[in-house]
């Protein structure tokens, strides 16, 4: 096992670091590689894998040599005095019992009604709706929900979201089925506009996507929710986008306006794997996608692309601290605002 600081060793060689649990992930320094997912690096351990150009696992001796261009032994015992001999053909970092995710047969949607009064009454049209498969469900645990099927990167369903078409008051407005956190919706659409466009547009519920969608945006995912998902960020990076609207929905009517913070939150979390002037927060001119006018979205479309650079992270900045002053924020979440707050003032 290595004698030196791990994280601190590669710090030093020049590695950023993207934190990920119980390994790093970061871009392959000793071959000037700038694909930030492309080496994954276990914390306990230094072993690494490239899978950019699908490596074995190899010790993390291995990565030293590689980053400082040498095997010279006593150059390299400068980084680690010893290393365990594993047998890293067999290697296995993760001893978690694997489990199935389950996926549903698509005829299933055939029980689905296209009852569209609803969505269409709000704008959407017949045709949109038709594209995302969606109708009515009559039975189930999403009886009297208009329902969507979520397909995963395969094609297959994973799971479904459900609007509440009925009249109690206790019922929750959404229900989901399948695991959300996996979720990437509708990426399966979304995808081919997000490639044309090299842009993304995040957004919390389903109903704010379709309302873009109409509209002609066709390159959002959903959040489900104001936050945003492991899945989500690490599909982000995949993409590579040139620019990232956040585009929670805008409760500025309330106290807390959730919408904003949920947006500056998901800033400063892909403020950690993207250059920050690839992301910008911009909000529904009203409450969300699906109160806005065509003549609102044209407002909309404007003021995204009038943003301006430093004023625009200064005040994200600004209402961070305001946030952090009305309600106790985490550590971390405090850490990122000073370090953000840091590079854009040069500091």
């Amino acid at each position: 096992m290595p004698v030196l600081d791990i994280e601190n060793t590669l710090l030093s060689l020049g590695y950023k670091l993207n934190d990920r649990g119980l390994y790093w992930q970061t871009n392959a320094v000793f071959r000037q590689g700038d694909n930030q997912t492309a080496i994954q690096i276990y914390k306990n351990s230094g072993v690494w894998k490239d899978y950019v150009n699908q490596t074995p696992y190899m010790s993390f001796k291995k990565l030293i040599q590689l980053s400082v261009g040498t095997n010279d032994d006593d150059i390299v015992a400068g980084y680690i005095k010893e290393i365990d001999q594993i047998d890293f053909s067999s290697y296995n970092p993760l001893k978690e019992r694997v489990t199935m995710e389950k996926t549903y047969d698509k005829d299933c949607l055939n029980r689905l009604l296209p009852h569209y009064d609803f969505y269409e009454k709000r704008g959407i049209s017949s045709k949109t709706l038709s594209v995302f498969q969606g109708g009515l469900c009559t039975e189930g645990k999403m009886y009297q929900r208009f329902v969507f099927p979520i397909y995963n990167k395969h094609n297959k369903i994973h799971g479904f979201s459900g609007r509440y078409m009925g009249v109690s008051e206790n019922a929750p407005k959404w229900k989901h089925m399948g695991v959300k956190s996996k979720w990437l919706y509708p990426h399966h659409i979304s995808q081919k506009f997000i490639t044309e466009s090299s842009e993304v547009i995040l957004v919390e519920s389903i109903g704010d996507m379709l309302s873009l969608y109409e509209n002609d945006y066709k390159n959002s995912l959903c959040c489900f929710g104001a936050d945003i998902s492991p899945s989500l960020c690490s599909y982000l990076v995949q993409c590579n986008p040139s620019k990232i609207f956040i585009s929670l929905n805008n409760d500025n009517s309330k106290d807390f306006n959730v919408g904003l913070f949920g947006a500056i939150k998901i800033f400063f979390k892909l403020f950690t794997m993207f250059d920050y002037d690839k992301i910008f927060i911009c909000l529904p001119d009203k409450n969300d996608f699906g109160d806005m006018s065509i003549f609102d979205f044209a407002s909309w479309d404007k003021k995204r692309y009038s943003i301006k650079g430093d004023s625009h992270y200064n005040n994200i900045i600004r209402q961070a601290e305001k946030f952090c002053e009305s309600r106790e924020q985490s550590e971390s979440f405090i850490k990122k605002i000073k370090k953000f707050k840091k590079e854009i003032n040069n500091e």
